[in-house]
């Protein structure tokens, strides 16, 4: 089966939350239940993050992985910035090392998140997206990716490897607040330069 990679629609926030929470190990949806207002649950922040015109996490920045029109899986991506923009007031204390490392790779193409469902694995999801991806680096004229993932995560990182992505630089990655024990986050890029 071919596996074809679009780009996602406020109808997939469905599946873009899921991939935001597979990516994150959960951190993220965690995150969102802290703020979500009385009434109101986290999944409901991440529907409103998703839906979102604007933002990081906004259905404009995704893509879809399908075969057969299935979803496989998707990803949350757009070029960095020329000019490195500190952590703000905002940013949860969990992500300044984040986004500290994000600011090491200013212009870069950059995967937010990326995950294949469960259902969708070993189909080739993974390897289409990152394809797209550099597609989309090329086609902008950027320097080269990057993406940040947990120094616990082994099989994600070499998965990147494979793809010619090395570690440039990690930062503390403290998730105990979220039931997980603390790692290091850490920051692969890939040159196209």
């Amino acid at each position: 089966m071919t596996v074809t990679i679009r780009r996602a629609t406020g109808d997939d926030a469905g599946l873009l939350v899921k991939v935001i929470d597979m990516a994150s190990g959960g951190v993220v949806p965690s995150l969102w239940n802290t703020m979500a207002p009385p009434g109101m649950d986290g999944t409901a922040v991440g529907f409103g993050l998703v839906t979102a015109e604007e933002g990081d996490f906004s259905y404009r920045n995704g893509f879809v992985a399908e075969s057969g029109g299935a979803e496989l899986g998707g990803m949350i991506g757009y070029a960095l910035p020329l000019q490195p923009q500190p952590a703000g007031p905002d940013t949860p204390e969990v992500f300044v090392g984040v986004e500290e490392l994000a600011q090491l790779v200013p212009g870069y193409w950059y995967i937010n998140v990326m995950a294949t469902i469960p259902e969708g694995r070993r189909q080739g999801a993974g390897a289409a997206l990152l394809s797209e991806a550099e597609g989309r680096a090329r086609a902008m004229s950027c320097p080269g990716l990057a993406l940040i993932v947990a120094a616990s995560n082994d099989a994600a990182i070499r998965v990147y490897q494979r793809a010619g992505y090395a570690e440039r630089a990690r930062r503390p990655f403290d998730v105990s607040a979220f039931g997980q024990e603390p790692t290091q986050a850490v920051l692969m890029a890939k040159d196209l330069t």
